[in-house]
């Protein structure tokens, strides 16, 4: 058909390309290369079927490395398909229960921070590929790992070493400088001839392959692979991990379908590409193969090969299945110092330098949570470092965004009796609810007024501490006449209160303003004498109070 016309160079392309860099990003999260080849098989045919975007390609991606990396240093590669099994279900429960939304709800510093934690992860788990150490000891700690490389460094192989840098400044130089082009695949190409000469002509700088690190590849490809389950691996352990590359994973894709909506002008479906993502993940794992996201470099290159149609992600799957059930012994002479130039390259390439910059700019907290995300991303977990920034970033935005507005204004009667009222507006809650109280207290030790009526009409939302906020001010009563105006919201917090219910024989609740001024003036008590105004609490306060 025409379709497949128009999307079979774009299919190629991206097979070219998904070949070395799902074979890398495997190595890198603990998996095994095969692995890495069948989930960019099964990902992007399902997809290609059944998602909804014409662009997004799914397949291993850097952004679960970290998280993959995590689980296979302690329960070997056997644990990376069923994580992916699993977490292709719990993206089908949230698909069916039309949670994809919420999942990104991710500010932009947390998603950055995110990057850099993953560029951090893939960059340093390659250096001993980079210098050619073998035999270190492993660590189920990524730190650890870095520093027993960092301490052995000196024991470096200079024909590796060398391999790596060559490799390393021609693909960085040519994406940075020539971008818009698959540079990976003539490189890899390039890395694969250099690797097959150096083993069949000079035997004394033969760099490490990638056949020497997983010699069952020379037996062909396996793509229906079951030895997984031979190992016996704690459930509970699963279902955690399955929860965070679920979440992750859907993040991902839709972050890179946006992506792809945005440079073609289109819009993806957002329910379809959740559920493509779910039966991709649930038949990568049950087949043996990693998890699969949507990755927005497979995607660049699908786009500016020029795809139109989704069928070049199915095209894409076909022509990685067919080289790699041809052409999988030839693919085994790739060095493995020429993978760590590819995956540190895509590691530089995640450092989000320009928004870091351009958060110390604008907003310096902003850049201090991207580097607390990265932190807990590359220290602790990936998952748990989206979380935790994201949290920080709500509830930083909460208590701006949840600042009680309130004014004051002092009136004075004819024989010097002083009325203060203060009105508030927005909200009352956890939030500013101590900040409140204590600048009310100020206020009113500062002004010192016969008579206080608190304004509560405008106020939107007044919870449990806002309340007790109140109740404490009218702790004063013994000072000053109170008067409290009610809000005028169907759900009045403080009518439903007991405080309400019990001061019900000595009113000081009102529906409006005019009631509660009547009330107090009628009431007629002065502060006694004998009171000492200092005996309110608080700071000194500022001339012009506007929010707390």
């Amino acid at each position: 058909s025409d379709k497949f016309k128009e999307n079979l160079g774009a299919g190629v392309t991206v097979a070219l390309v998904s070949i070395p860099l799902s074979t890398a990003l495997a190595i890198a999260a603990g998996a095994t290369p095969m692995m890495g080849l069948s989930s960019a098989v099964y990902g992007p045919a399902i997809s290609g079927l059944v998602g909804g975007s014409n662009y997004n390609i799914l397949g291993p991606a850097g952004a679960l490395v970290n998280i993959l990396m995590k689980f296979s240093s302690e329960y070997g590669p056997e644990i990376i398909p069923r994580l992916a099994f699993v977490s292709g279900l719990i993206i089908m429960g949230v698909f069916l229960l039309k949670l994809e939304k919420y999942c990104t709800v991710i500010p932009l510093s947390v998603l950055e921070g995110f990057s850099f934690g993953v560029a951090i992860t893939i960059g340093c788990g390659q250096l001993n590929n980079a210098l050619g150490l073998k035999g270190l000891k492993k660590h189920p700690e990524f730190y650890m790992n870095v520093m027993e490389t960092v301490e052995n460094a000196g024991e470096l192989q200079g024909h590796e070493f060398t391999a790596f840098l060559i490799f390393f400044v021609v693909l960085f130089s040519l994406m940075k400088f020539l971008p818009g082009k698959p540079w990976i695949v003539p490189v890899a190409l390039l890395g694969i001839l250099y690797g097959f000469i150096c083993d069949k002509a000079i035997p004394s700088i033969r760099p490490t392959l990638l056949m020497d690190m997983y010699p069952k590849m020379l037996e062909g490809a396996v793509l229906i692979d079951f030895s997984y389950l031979k190992k016996d691996i704690p459930l509970s352990v699963v279902l955690v991990g399955s929860l965070e590359v679920a979440f992750v994973a859907v993040l991902e894709t839709l972050i890179s379908a946006r992506i792809a909506d945005n440079r073609t002008w289109t819009r993806f479906d957002q329910k379809k590409e959740v559920f493509g993502l779910s039966l991709a993940n649930i038949v990568a794992g049950f087949f043996g193969g990693t998890p699969c996201t949507g990755v927005l470099v497979r995607t660049a290159v699908n786009i500016s090969s020029g795809a139109t149609d989704k069928i070049s992600q199915f095209i894409n799957a076909i022509v990685v299945l067919v080289v790699v059930l041809l052409l999988l012994p030839v693919f085994t002479y790739v060095p493995m110092p020429v993978i760590a130039s590819i995956l540190l390259t895509s590691a530089f390439r995640l450092m989000p330098l320009k928004v870091m910059w351009h958060l110390i700019a604008i907003d310096i907290s902003e850049f201090i949570i991207l580097l607390f995300t990265t932190f807990v991303c590359v220290f602790v977990d990936g998952a748990i470092g989206l979380i935790a920034g994201s949290f920080i970033c709500l509830l930083r935005n909460a208590v701006k965004s949840s600042k009680t507005q309130y004014k004051h204004e002092v009136e004075v009667d004819l024989n010097s009796t002083q009325l203060l009222v203060i009105s508030f507006f927005d909200n009352l809650t956890f939030i500013n609810a101590g900040e409140i109280e204590v600048a009310m207290l100020d206020l009113i030790k500062k002004t010192k007024p016969d008579f206080v009526v608190f304004d509560c009409s405008e106020v939107e939302n007044i919870d449990a501490d806002g309340l007790e906020a109140l109740q404490n001010l009218f702790k004063f009563q013994k000072y000053y006449t109170m008067a409290l105006v009610l809000q005028k919201t169907s759900t009045n917090v403080i009518e439903n209160s007991g405080w309400f219910k019990k001061a019900a024989d000595d009113t000081f609740f009102f529906a409006n303003g005019t009631e509660a001024r009547n009330h107090v003036y009628k009431k007629g008590i002065t502060l006694p004498e004998d009171a000492d105004a200092n005996q309110v609490t608080g700071g000194e306060g500022d001339d012009d109070y506007k929010q707390a």
